[in-house]
Formats: structure tokens, C-alpha cells, sequence
């Protein structure tokens, strides 16, 4: 059997994997022209969830986004093209030698779907217009849902959230399945632009709705200003240079409720790689998401911290990863997160107060 020579092969293709990828990987193409920067991914769509990284000429590496680094250039071309291992070295090494494609590779075309920009924002405006403060008589449902969670000081006193009494609930493909109270968010983008809206779905005495698996709504509405980076919920004004970052609102409220820091939840891992940092922050603290290990990949709320970290400190910003200290329990179905780190023992967040006069010690 011919024996195949990885190492030696990465090294001959180093300075050389743009090349390659632009002949043998046509789904990179894109990636490949802009380089380092976020792009719809070759095989989920969509508009950000994949980059190749500044150093891929030599070392062919990228990352899907919330789900995995691919850090060389033989694994890019097995994910990209669902090629084996001999397929990927085989074709890797023809091309060197001018030798024609063997191996089709697979060209995916994500679905896109048409959307009336014009008709979205006119009801994203509706309903946002429609909604009431969270003190006033008729968002009781929406006080009781934070007061649950301990949090109910901050929810009150962040900007951007209020309360829909009476919201069509659909779920994710389309169909009506009754009328609730929601939680309304406003979702920005990078640029501080209103882009879409957050909803969270309430039964009359506080409870999140819950229809079974197969009638999840779809908690974020379709956003305007698609191709815009960045979606986040820029609950608190920054202070000092210090800005909290985190995926979900309880966790942020949970955050700002313990030692009033201002946090701006990204709704998921993948919003958070697109994050980029208002100007006047020098320090991210990044509230990491204890999520379960799953086999041969790192847990999604650390992976997503890696890459946060890396797109931050390429912008002069100073970064700080914080997992809850709380143990994962049989019951945590997914993990746990600082929102549960509240309600189970406050004592964590002294780990706040730490990691930021360690930084002061640092700057002094």
C-alpha cells in the first residue's frame, strides 16, 4: 500500500493553498477573495458563518463558524468537498504536478430566500411600536419572568427591552399557533442600527411557552440590513473602557444584577465571532457559556471564546474569558451559564472582580 505523507505534503503546499483551493475547492472562492473576513458559508449559506483565516496561504486553515476551527488545508478540502483523506492528498498532490481533477468536487448552493425589506421593517416597526414599558399594569407577565430568574433590577433599568401583550406565535415554518405576551429586544448591528427584534414568548403568569420540540418559535425575526455585521443587544452603556460580551440575555442580566457591569448579550456563538467593539473599550470580558463536551469537539461556548478572542486582540482589545464556576449537573441538558451561576451560588461572580483588578494591576 502507498504510504502517504501528510507533513511532508503540508510543507511543499505551504505559501501555495489559495492556489489550490481556487482550483480544487470552488465553494472557497468566495472566502478566498476576501480573506480574513467573514462570508456566507460554501455549505450552510447564510451571510457570516465562515472565514478563512489571514495566515491560510500557508496553512490552508479556516473556521465554521459555532461549530469548529478546520486549522489545515487537507482537512479544508475533506469538510468543503466531502472528500476522504486519500481523496484530499491524492488530488493535493496531482495539482502540484499538473495533473487534471480526479475527485468532483462538491459545490453546494445554499437556497436564498427573498425578502421585502421594505414590508419587514414597516412590521418590525409595528410591533415595536405596539409594545408597552416594562413597569406598565399589562406587562405583568414579563416583571414575573425576570423576577423567576432574580433578575428583574436590571431588566428594568436596561435600554432596548420591552413587552408585546398580544404577539402572533408562529413556529418555524410558518404556521400560526396562537397569540401570546413576548419580551421584546432590540437587535443592533455593529453599527448601532436597529436590524430585527428578540422575542421571547410568555404564558400570562411569566412561564417562557413552550408548544413541545416541534413548535419552537423563532425567537429572533428576520432582519433588515441582512448583509450587516454584528447582532447584539446593547442593553447598558460601556463604562470606563470595560464591556461585557455573552450570548444570552438572562446571562447578561444575571451579569449586570451581580455587579452592575454593562454586557451586551450577541444572541449566539456565531453573532459573537462578527462582534466588533464600540470605540473607547480597551478590556471584553467575554461570559463564556460551560456548555457539555460532545466527542472529538471542543465544547461550542469555548470554541466560539477562541475565536471571539483572536478578532478582538486583532483590534488592540484586551480580552478576558469567564466560564461559570458551577458544575455541569445530570440535569443541565445543554450546560450551564452565569444566569444559572445566580441563582445557584452568587459567590462566582466574584471571579468579576478579580479578572478586573488583575487587568488594573496590569495597566498600573
Amino acid at each position: 500500500m502507498r504510504k502517504r505523507n501528510s507533513t511532508q505534503l503540508k510543507e511543499k503546499m505551504s505559501g501555495y493553498w489559495l492556489n489550490a483551493f481556487a482550483v480544487l475547492a470552488p465553494g472557497l472562492r468566495h472566502a478566498v477573495k476576501k480573506l480574513g473576513q467573514n462570508v456566507p458559508c460554501p455549505i450552510d449559506g447564510g451571510t457570516d458563518g465562515f472565514r478563512l483565516f489571514n495566515d491560510a496561504n500557508e496553512t490552508g486553515g479556516g473556521v465554521k463558524q459555532s461549530e469548529r476551527i478546520i486549522p489545515e488545508g487537507i482537512d479544508m478540502l475533506m469538510w468543503v468537498n466531502n472528500w476522504s483523506f486519500t481523496q484530499a492528498f491524492d488530488e493535493l498532490e496531482g495539482w502540484m504536478n499538473g495533473a487534471p481533477i480526479q475527485s468532483q468536487p462538491v459545490i453546494h448552493i445554499p437556497k436564498v430566500k427573498v425578502v421585502d425589506e421594505a414590508n419587514l421593517r414597516k412590521w418590525l416597526n409595528r410591533i415595536w411600536g405596539e409594545s408597552l414599558s416594562l413597569e406598565h399594569q399589562m406587562s405583568y407577565p414579563a416583571r414575573a419572568y425576570f423576577g423567576y430568574r432574580r433578575i428583574s433590577q436590571a431588566a428594568l433599568t436596561a435600554s432596548d427591552i420591552r413587552f408585546h401583550p398580544n404577539l402572533n406565535y408562529k413556529d418555524t415554518n410558518g404556521n400560526s399557533l396562537g397569540t401570546f405576551g413576548a419580551v421584546l429586544c432590540l437587535v443592533r448591528n455593529n453599527e448601532g442600527n436597529p436590524v430585527s427584534i428578540h422575542r421571547t414568548f410568555l404564558t400570562k403568569s411569566g412561564v417562557k411557552v413552550n408548544l413541545g420540540e416541534k413548535n419552537k418559535a423563532r425567537k429572533v425575526t428576520p432582519p433588515v440590513l441582512k448583509d450587516s455585521k454584528g447582532r447584539q443587544l446593547r442593553l447598558f452603556e460601556p463604562k470606563n473602557g470595560y464591556l461585557g460580551v455573552c450570548e444570552g440575555l438572562e446571562t447578561a442580566l444575571a451579569v449586570h444584577q451581580a455587579k452592575q457591569l454593562p454586557i451586551w448579550p450577541n444572541l449566539s456563538n456565531t453573532n459573537l465571532h462578527s462582534f466588533i467593539a464600540p470605540p473607547g473599550i480597551h478590556t471584553v470580558i467575554n461570559f463564556v457559556d460551560k456548555d457539555r463536551s460532545k466527542a472529538g469537539k471542543k465544547p461550542a461556548g469555548e470554541n466560539s471564546a477562541l475565536i471571539l478572542e483572536a478578532n478582538l486582540k486583532a483590534q488592540g482589545i484586551r480580552v478576558i474569558n469567564l466560564l461559570p464556576p458551577i458544575p455541569i449537573l445530570d440535569t443541565d441538558k445543554k450546560g450551564v451559564d452565569w444566569a444559572d451561576q445566580l441563582i445557584r451560588d452568587p459567590r462566582g461572580f466574584d471571579l468579576i472582580d478579580q479578572a478586573v483588578d488583575f487587568v488594573q494591576l496590569k495597566q498600573a
